[in-house]
């Protein structure tokens, strides 16, 4: 392989490893937010979260799958996981990315994560140092260049007879491996499957060319679904989506209720060490983070050839979360607290020798 052709596909590589970083970033905050809410209350919010936070593990996945078919390597770590609060930081504009309650605040701030890029910027950048880098006004525009590259790479691998793609995608997550959700992964093994795969990542968070939905009932015979931007931005007007609405301008159709009352008062971006005077917490907390971590480690097992992992990752993983966080979340951190502040997860690494030591105990 010529020096050139390595060193476009290491740049590639690194951009992926941004790319599954970036969405990682974005799961900890929905989870914070949809684990922040009362029970059977904000209906419809709490169901948008989730299916925006489904769909997050699908690109995730679908990036990965990308990543390793170019011959590159899924790694999570204590240095490379996302740490809050976050700085996120898009090619001319910066913003915080907080652990924090279900408020319009935090609803704003998921706007931002999912802004397309055909809209400008929805207030000021912070002109800080970013904790995840993106070489991009947006996701989309993020996705695009690391597409256009993968063509760049590929056109040179042809011409030298060079071979870009593995054909075997048995170290990448399929369907088999996968639960049900919006669109679907797809095993990527040519540049058409890795087009497929990126472009399902764009369209469902900013949808079509400047369209309110992604493109799931043509690719995958589903339910038309707003993209993620559009979700988010129903819950901020709390006004739902006419069919025909501009995506430059708010939603026009029927108002429904959002009730940032309705959530307990979680504090912001906890801490394993906010919990040192709470006994209770501190262990609710620190299972958390054990169950959050080996779910992390068995993602990257799945990707080294082993995906039926994945499924155990979830199953026993995101679904064993939810009941700590949610425990969590009606425990005061001090009850002399005149703010009454709960806990909430922080969603940090907890060493993988701790975890194989007290796994079963999970």
């Amino acid at each position: 392989m010529s020096q050139n052709t390595q060193a476009l596909r290491q740049a590639i590589q690194e951009k992926l490893q941004t790319a599954i970083t970036l969405e990682l970033s974005t799961l900890p905050p929905y989870l914070t937010a949809y684990f922040s809410i009362c029970p059977n209350t904000n209906i419809k919010a709490t169901e948008a979260i989730r299916s925006v936070f489904m769909e997050e593990m699908l690109h995730l996945c679908l990036a990965a799958n990308v990543l390793v078919s170019i011959g590159g390597t899924v790694s999570f770590s204590a240095k490379t996981i996302p740490q809050y609060p976050c700085v996120l930081g898009f090619k001319g504009r910066e913003f915080n990315i907080d652990l924090a309650r279900f408020s319009r605040q935090s609803v704003n701030t998921f706007r931002r994560i999912e802004l397309p890029d055909y809209m400008p910027p929805l207030d000021e950048s912070l002109h800080e140092k970013e904790n995840v880098s993106v070489s991009g006004y947006s996701i989309g525009e993020f996705y695009n260049s690391i597409l256009d590259d993968l063509h760049t790479l590929h056109d040179s691998c042809i011409s030298s007879k060079e071979a870009l793609f593995i054909a075997d995608a048995s170290k990448q997550i399929t369907e088999t491996y996968f639960w049900r959700g919006g669109g679907k992964p797809i095993a990527v093994v040519d540049m058409d499957t890795a087009r497929a795969a990126l472009k399902e990542i764009i369209e469902q968070g900013e949808g079509t060319h400047i369209s309110l939905y992604d493109n799931d009932n043509v690719e995958f015979g589903q339910t038309r679904e707003l993209a993620h931007f559009f979700k988010f931005n129903e819950i901020y007007y709390e006004r739902e989506y006419e069919e025909n609405d501009d995506p430059l301008k708010p939603p026009s159709g029927k108002k429904f209720a959002v009730s940032y009352g309705e959530v307990y008062p979680l504090k912001t971006n906890c801490k394993q060490s906010d919990f040192a005077d709470n006994e209770e917490l501190a262990q609710l907390n620190h299972k958390f983070n054990m169950t959050y971590t080996l779910m992390l480690k068995q993602i990257e097992d799945a990707y080294a050839g082993n995906p039926h992992v994945l499924y155990n990752a979830i199953m026993n993983g995101m679904h064993d979360l939810s009941p700590i966080a949610r425990t969590m979340a009606k425990i005061k951190i001090d009850p002399n607290d005149p703010l009454s502040e709960t806990g909430a997860p922080s969603f940090e690494w907890v060493q993988p020798l701790e975890i194989k030591e007290t796994k079963n105990g999970i």
